[in-house]
């Protein structure tokens, strides 16, 4: 069998659709339940300027839509969709196009964080790019032993975070693969990053240090981390949690109620293989999705 046949029925969980004319309902119902969105135009590692150029479009027609019904979504964006593999200086003229629109508009662009091999590449393209733009922001992955380092160094210059695990299969050279010390480095991140967020907010009265978005679905990272903001008298307005499209939509709802801000990442895309293959590795493979929809019927949701 085709293992896209195969895989679709699961895809469909995890993806808006399969092009933009199909996502933006899915999207408009999300932000009518008062989710806050990060679109991902699904793609990666282009192998022609052709390709590059299509994905271009599509941002920009993204914008463009989301301009006009006047709603400030987060983009995510791969380096690798834009060709960065292919020629860098192409890749950051055609990020610079869509960061200085979304700029315009008082969008963020969030660059995706892919394998260690572009780690630094996309790093360097951030902090480029935020010379110029407040708007960019970056995913870093904390399995990843350098994350301490790039996480220090992006606070320092005020680039926006959205901290996750890291799904991407990568050698023990390069990341912790023991699930309690990848918690671990998680849960000290996190907070040092609502830290830093409260003694630039409230202790020095600076307003323009970027929120820190939190991926994650653990509820015992999530319990470590509430109850950290609790214990501190923290608003909860000082992160955002950020969850995946079709994962744990009970859990979310259960924050939303509780007065956190979620934002859900949500994907769309004919490209939808590679992702959907990730989620369904990153959750031990299908005992995950079918205990969750389990929970979801329970809950009601």
């Amino acid at each position: 069998m085709n293992i896209e046949k195969l895989i679709y029925p699961f895809a469909k969980r995890f993806i808006a659709g399969v092009d933009f004319d199909s996502a933006i309902p899915v999207i408009g119902s999300l932000i009518t339940d008062g989710y806050d969105i990060t679109i991902d135009y699904l793609g990666e590692i282009s192998k022609t300027e052709e390709q590059c150029d299509k994905a271009l479009a599509q941002y920009n027609d993204i914008i463009k839509y989301y301009e006009l019904v006047n709603y400030p979504l987060d983009i995510s964006i791969k380096p690798t969709q834009l060709g960065l593999l292919l020629n860098k200086e192409k890749c950051y003229a055609r990020l610079n196009e869509i960061v200085h629109r979304a700029y315009l508009h008082g969008m963020t662009v969030r660059l995706d964080m892919e394998d260690s091999t572009v780690t630094q590449d996309t790093i360097d393209l951030a902090l480029k790019l935020r010379i110029q733009f407040p708007n960019i922001g970056i995913a870093l992955q904390s399995n990843l032993y350098r994350t301490d380092k790039d996480l220090t160094e992006m606070m320092e210059k005020g680039v926006s975070v959205r901290l996750v695990k890291g799904a991407y299969k990568e050698h023990i050279t390069k990341a912790y693969k023991r699930k309690e010390l990848i918690h671990e480095t998680f849960l000290k991140q996190a907070l040092r990053l609502i830290s830093d967020r409260c003694r630039s907010y409230y202790h020095y009265k600076n307003d323009t240090t970027p929120t820190p978005a939190l991926g994650t679905h653990d509820e015992q990272l999530l319990d470590d981390i509430l109850g950290y903001l609790k214990r501190f008298n923290i608003e909860k307005t000082d992160l955002i949690i950020e969850m995946l499209y079709g994962i744990r939509r009970d859990l979310s709802s259960s924050l939303q109620k509780q007065g956190y801000s979620v934002r859900l990442y949500v994907p769309f895309g004919d490209d939808w293989l590679p992702y959907t293959l990730r989620r369904l590795r990153e959750f031990k493979n299908l005992r995950f999705i079918i205990s969750n929809i389990v929970k979801e019927a329970l809950s009601g949701k």
